[in-house]
């Protein structure tokens, strides 16, 4: 499908947060993953006070994750991952307030990685 950008996924989210300029379609299945991980968003940010979530990285063409140096199995090749920034909140308060997020939640110290796997994963 071609890529609208202001296309609202949820209440905060559209669909330009996840996708790259340079991207202007996916497929219908990362459409989809993506409108599920923005709904999950939207519960994030309220256990997270509302507050604004930033998405650094979201839905990665195949070339991009392999730039960014992303795993072949990455999660954002599908629109199910993204690396989130909370003005305000450090990343270890983004984790410890979702330490009961039921994917996968990747520790970084400049950022937090969820994603919508089917089961939880921590690193």
């Amino acid at each position: 499908m071609k890529v609208d950008r202001a296309f609202k996924l949820s209440e905060h989210f559209t669909l330009g947060e996840f996708v790259r300029p340079e991207v202007k379609e996916i497929n219908d299945d990362a459409f989809r993953c993506l409108k599920h991980l923005a709904g999950r968003l939207e519960e994030a940010r309220k256990l997270l006070g509302n507050k604004p979530i930033k998405i650094n990285s979201g839905y990665r063409t195949k070339e991009h994750n392999a730039e960014v140096g992303g795993v072949r199995t990455s999660f954002h090749l599908r629109g199910m991952a993204a690396d989130i920034e909370v003005e305000g909140i450090t990343p270890k308060q983004v984790q410890n307030k979702l330490k009961d997020w039921s994917g996968g939640m990747g520790f970084y110290t400049t950022f937090t990685h969820l994603d919508t796997r089917p089961y939880k994963a921590r690193w």
